[in-house]
């Protein structure tokens, strides 16, 4: 990489940096702090909410899957906006029938404090699990791009996030998500042209030399696709669930998105974001998925240029490599905005979660909102430090065990499939109490253990287990168990459902 290459990287992280110190004067409660006080524009929230959720374990992920294997993944993308609306109407109204920040307030009001508080853990810890990974999939970039240690970027990138997160809140990160989003379509445009430019054919022979090659659909031919069979690497089913039980989370317990929608004024604002995210969600997966198979052509057609390539850095040595300075600095920016976009909305949802469901039920209730809002800024240092450490670490196993980012992102946040569930049994039940959700996330988390342990040992032999599997039987467990308690003879508390379910919803404001 050229000079001007990190000439143009440091302009953007000055830039970032910048807005944090800028709104940082105007944060002077929780409610501005946190929430960018309730009144943030519809389509400003519509964006932050897309690109905070693709980060760069997509923009990694999804052109590295179609470099190795093809296409049949992208049925998860083409699902996905119908998944996203459907989540959204069953969970997002109860959230602003009274005044929350988190959505873990709603778990006490229809079940009781213990499920709150538990629910509210599994977010915290598998939120820092997924941050984690994201600095993990940054380090993949710029390995790919300037070959820099992983330690590096993972300490690097963590740090600025820390630092423009900390001082501005909620308003620095929408905004700043909002500029990145510019970049990144900038530089994505860029990449689609120059990729069509240096294959034979341009995109038509990009799409029919991908597909010539094995890299289209070639799993829906597989005899094993439409089966249950875990030891297929994809399946038709296991996509579906994949997609429904992402997007169930996303609405009903994912803090990071939750907490955009409550930034809006009201839910019919909320609404209008959640519809620009599935407009404009669509159109940047196909471009990745794209980009995968242009640069699967490229190397293919270049094979003495391919060597050291693997899926999940190839795009990335495409453009440090093949680009003129300072094209590769306004690339790589691009990527930089998407995993700060990812960082900072994170630690802001993080230190919303602990202030609000942790640090003012346990530790001090009469804390005022200048204390609340200090609070929320040594969290949100101390969830920047602990992810770095995080990514460090998973950066080390998944090496070790030769994962891919798809692979370890699966695994690693497996442990919050109890969540969805919870928030659904609480919505379209009436008779499914506190106690039963609890056992049932005990028995969940059994299951998923047994299953991370299946996957991890069958690494490497015979009948590999498919990572998609992992989360699944933990899954059917949350739900079968949960569930049964609805199916039997009991009273209703009136108190912990009117108002909150889907049946009773006219019962109280």
């Amino acid at each position: 990489m050229h000079y001007s290459d990190y000439a143009v990287m440091l302009v953007y992280l000055a830039f970032v940096v910048g807005l944090g110190v800028v709104f940082s004067r105007k944060e002077k409660d929780t409610d501005e702090y946190l929430l960018g006080g309730r009144r943030m524009p519809w389509w400003v929230i519509g964006v932050s909410y897309m690109i905070s959720l693709m980060s760069t374990i997509s923009l990694v992920a999804v052109p590295g899957e179609a470099y190795k294997n093809g296409l049949t993944r992208s049925l998860m993308s083409m699902l996905s906006p119908p998944a996203a609306i459907l989540s959204f109407y069953l969970f997002v109204r109860f959230y602003f029938r009274v005044k929350m920040f988190t959505p873990f307030t709603y778990l006490e009001q229809r079940f009781d404090r213990r499920v709150r508080l538990l629910g509210s853990l599994v977010f915290w810890w598998t939120r820092l699990a997924y941050l984690a990974i994201v600095l993990y999939s940054s380090s993949k970039v710029f390995q790919g791009a300037a070959n820099w240690p992983v330690e590096l970027t993972i300490c690097l990138v963590g740090m600025v996030g820390i630092v423009y997160t900390t001082l501005g809140g909620m308003k620095a990160v929408v905004w700043t998500d909002f500029t990145q989003f510019v970049i990144l379509v900038v530089g994505l445009a860029l990449i689609t042209v120059k990729c069509a430019g240096f294959v034979d054919g341009g995109m038509s022979g990009i799409v029919s030399y991908s597909f010539s090659h094995g890299r289209g659909f070639e799993g829906f031919k597989d005899a094993g696709f439409f089966s249950l069979n875990p030891y297929v690497r994809l399946t038709f089913w296991a996509m579906v669930i994949a997609i429904l039980t992402e997007h169930l989370f996303y609405n009903s317990s994912d803090q990071i998105s939750v907490q955009r929608l409550l930034s809006t004024s009201s839910y019919q604002e909320a609404k209008k974001s959640l519809f620009t995210f599935v407009v404009l969600g669509l159109p940047f997966s196909i471009v990745l998925w794209f980009l995968g198979l242009a640069v699967f052509t490229y190397y293919g057609q270049h094979p003495g240029e391919a060597e050291g390539v693997t899926g999940d850095t190839a795009l990335f040595r495409f453009i440090s490599s093949k680009l003129p300075s300072p094209m590769p600095g306004l690339m790589l920016s691009a990527m930089l905005a998407a995993v700060m976009s990812t960082l900072d909305s994170g630690m802001n949802s993080l230190a919303a979660v602990a202030t609000k469901d942790i640090y003012i039920l346990f530790v001090r209730k009469d804390a005022s909102e200048r204390q609340q809002v200090r609070f929320s800024r040594i969290m949100t240092v101390l969830v920047g430090v602990f992810a770095i450490i995080t990514a460090l670490v998973i950066a080390l196993v998944a090496e070790s065990i030769e994962e891919t980012i798809l692979e370890a992102s699966t695994i690693w946040i497996s442990f919050s499939i109890v969540l969805a569930p919870t928030f659904l049994m609480g919505v379209t039940t009436r008779r499914v109490r506190g106690n039963h959700v609890i056992f049932a996330m005990i028995c969940a988390w059994i299951v998923t253990a047994c299953m991370v342990a299946w996957y991890v040992s069958s690494k490497g032999g015979a009948r590999e287990l498919s990572f998609m599997y992992v989360p699944l039987p933990g899954f059917l467990a949350m739900l079968v168990l949960g569930y049964i308690p609805a199916l039997l003879p009991g009273e209703v508390d009136r108190g912990k459902t009117d108002g909150l379910t889907l049946w009773t919803l006219d019962k109280k404001g």
